[in-house]
């Protein structure tokens, strides 16, 4: 079931980033000119790209590290992924609205949702595998990035009607500190650990 679940979400997050990929469009207008205007569609892709490329490699590291998937989890990495698939419409509208603030609360709403999902997975985890060695500081550490980011969804959405350049910067303030906290690199024993759950017979 892991095995099947982690490869079911590789295949979602891959086609989520190639619908947002294939949404891109180029200049109207040939020369530097018309690049020029398409940079604002360009910064957005690559903002929301490297959102779900955070989103996939924390949940990269969250399947390293469990052994088997119950109910909950199974839902829960659902809920993330529904919400994954949402960014390219929220995307979307922001190019196409680019003073509208609900666009952007809408789109920050959305990409909350996808990441609280995997705190949700995270914690419905901790049941089974609380006890693990490593598990408790790796799941602190990941609920106090979970908590930063939800005060800055909320920061977010109120700067929105206020000042909204100032609200863009704090999002991708948020965005480098949310990559910058996921270690490329998982832990040995959470390797092992998913070798050996691969390796065993599937049901």
């Amino acid at each position: 079931m892991k095995h099947r679940l982690t490869l079911f979400s590789d295949a979602v997050y891959a086609i989520i980033i190639t619908l947002m990929a294939l949404d891109l469009r180029t200049p109207e207008t040939p020369g530097w000119h018309g690049w020029w205007h398409l940079l604002p569609r360009i910064g957005g892709y690559s903002a929301t790209f490297a959102l779900l490329l955070m989103i996939w490699l924390h949940h990269h590291h969250m399947f390293c590290r469990v052994r088997e998937v119950n109910r909950a989890m199974f839902w829960f990495n659902g809920g993330a992924l529904f919400f994954s698939s949402l960014l390219p419409l929220t995307l979307r509208s922001i190019i196409e609205h680019p003073h509208d603030p609900t666009a952007y609360i809408v789109y920050q709403i959305v990409a909350w949702n996808a990441m609280t999902g995997m705190t949700w997975f995270r914690w419905s985890a901790s049941k089974m595998h609380g006890s693990d060695p490593g598990w408790k500081e790796w799941a602190r550490k990941r609920n106090r990035v979970a908590a930063i980011g939800t005060l800055q969804a909320a920061v977010f959405c109120a700067l929105t009607f206020v000042y909204l350049p100032a609200a863009i910067a704090i999002y991708l303030a948020m965005l480098i500190f949310l990559i910058a906290s996921i270690d490329i690199s998982a832990s040995p024993g959470a390797m092992d650990t998913q070798e050996g759950t691969e390796g065993s017979p599937q049901p």
